[in-house]
C-alpha cells in the first residue's frame, strides 16, 4: 500500500511539472542581448535590418540592435539623437 502511495504521487508530481514546462512556453532569452552600446552615427546605407527589443522580464532596458550589410551586428545606444530619429523615421514609413 505504501508503494503504491509513493508512485502515486510522483506521478502527480511529473504530471504538474510537465504541465508548468507547457504553460511557461519557449523561454529565449535569459538576459540582455547587448553588453555594450555604441553612439556614433552609422549611415543607413549600411544597415541591412533592425531589431528593437523592449525592456522585459529578462533585461530591464530597450535594446536596438542594427545589423550590417556585412552581417556584423552593433548595438546602439536608444538614447542618442540620432537612433531616435532614424526610429522615428522607421514609424513614419509604417504609418504611410
Amino acid at each position: 500500500m505504501k508503494t503504491q502511495t509513493i508512485c502515486l504521487l510522483l506521478t502527480t508530481i511529473v504530471i504538474s511539472l510537465a504541465a508548468q514546462g507547457l504553460c511557461m512556453g519557449k523561454v529565449t532569452q535569459s538576459r540582455c542581448k547587448c553588453t555594450a552600446v555604441i553612439s556614433h552615427f552609422i549611415s543607413p546605407r549600411k544597415y541591412q535590418h533592425i531589431d528593437i527589443f523592449p525592456q522585459g522580464s529578462f533585461c530591464r532596458k530597450v535594446e536596438i540592435i542594427i545589423t550590417l550589410k556585412d552581417g556584423k551586428k552593433v548595438c546602439v545606444n536608444p538614447k542618442s539623437n540620432w537612433v531616435k530619429k532614424v526610429i522615428y523615421l522607421m514609424n513614419e514609413e509604417t504609418e504611410d
